[in-house]
């Protein structure tokens, strides 16, 4: 290997730093449910859990460890929860957007997603005084169509797409370009835990194999969770085990979604961007 493309790889993160990890949280509360099974108690009880319960528990456990995390958040559960958005924020975390009542982009038309996304953009303005930069689509259910309209609100990254393990550059029209931060569905908790009922021992196993061949390749471990999933007790016990695991590793990088796109906007600017032209041949 030459010494420039070792150089290269020394930079990809700052200070050295040999893997970047985000802990992001889509609080949803209930909006989900409110949008698609508004007569059903139970499921709109599940997610207040996350409101009223789990993201409290959350919170702590990142203070405690004084770790960095964003939390996407739909702009209804900003309207609708507007005091425990303005703890998220007032205690440091980053409050990025996530649609406005959980919507499914694929069964919205233009005009519906511009108007969710400026509803979002309100929401959490409203809450926060501060209009989010960072977005993530509810079910990662991303449209052809999101990118300018992202663009055009102000958004500098999102983190919606599962194509590659690091950041990149996305072309949006001539001039402008989003970081996309990828995601998987095996480094999110909802799937795990709600639909394949797996143990937390289980899924920690998932998890902490999936960073530790991350950290080996100097990349990005990028985990989705949800404050009514991850926050029952034996859960949270568990993230906080793989927490301590990976601060045991050496030059871990804990970092907002929003401080990874930055760094990366700036110390990997020459990047081309990625082109998305397969996205021009999906069909409205």
């Amino acid at each position: 290997m030459s010494g420039k493309k070792r150089q290269q790889k020394k930079g990809r993160w700052p200070d050295g730093s040999k893997c970047a990890v985000i802990l992001s949280f889509d609080f949803d509360a209930e909006s989900d449910e409110l949008r698609a099974t508004p007569n059903k108690i139970v499921p709109l009880t599940k997610g207040r859990y996350g409101a009223t319960v789990g993201i409290n528990r959350i919170m702590n456990l990142l203070s405690n460890f004084h770790i960095p995390a964003t939390f996407f958040v739909p702009g209804w559960v900003a309207e609708n929860y507007k005091s425990i958005v303005e703890e998220v924020k007032r205690r440091g975390f980053e409050v990025a957007g996530h649609g406005y009542l959980h919507e499914k982009v694929s069964e919205l038309m233009l005009e519906e997603e511009r108007l969710v996304l400026t509803k979002c953009v309100e929401g959490i303005k409203h809450a926060t005084g501060i209009s989010p930069i960072g977005y993530r689509a509810p079910w990662f259910d991303f449209g052809r169509r999101s990118l300018p309209l992202l663009c055009k609100l102000g958004f500098e990254y999102d983190s919606s797409l599962m194509n590659q393990d690091l950041p990149y550059f996305i072309k949006v029209g001539t001039n402008e370009k989003l970081v996309e931060l990828p995601v998987d569905w095996c480094l999110d908790d909802y799937p795990a835990f709600e639909v394949d009922r797996k143990s937390p021992r289980q899924v920690q196993e998932t998890w902490q194999a999936e960073f530790d061949a991350l950290y080996a390749d100097d990349s990005l471990f990028n985990l989705t969770m949800h404050p009514e999933c991850i926050g029952r007790p034996a859960r949270i016990q568990m993230l906080k085990q793989l927490i301590r695991h990976m601060k045991s590793k050496k030059k871990v990088w804990f970092a907002s979604a929003n401080d990874v796109a930055e760094w990366w906007r700036t110390a990997h600017a020459d990047e081309p961007p990625a082109e998305f032209d397969f996205i021009e041949n999906i069909r409205d």
